[in-house]
């Protein structure tokens, strides 16, 4: 059997904000730990649920499903990361 080679480690996180009602933030955070690290968030605005959610951007697809799927529990509305980083 051949090795594969593993993937260049990625410079940069991929992000994406996250929406949801305020009463919902715990709900949310146990439903994205069942996806075993997928991905991990912080809250940016506390008050509003404003989340920045991170994860590896080789697994974009997968957190783009994972949310998706959390969404059917747990109403909630992604947006683009909205920052450029410079020479990105």
């Amino acid at each position: 059997m051949t090795a594969r080679p593993c993937p260049e480690a990625p410079r940069h996180s991929g992000r994406l904000l996250v929406r949801l009602a305020p009463g919902d933030v715990a709900l949310f955070r146990f439903l994205l730990e069942a996806y075993e690290n997928l991905a991990f968030f912080t809250t940016l605005e506390r008050r509003t649920a404003l989340l920045k959610v991170m994860y590896s951007p080789q697994q974009e697809c997968a957190v783009r499903a994972a949310l998706a799927e959390i969404n059917e529990s747990v109403p909630l509305v992604m947006e683009d990361w909205p920052f450029i980083r410079p020479n990105a």
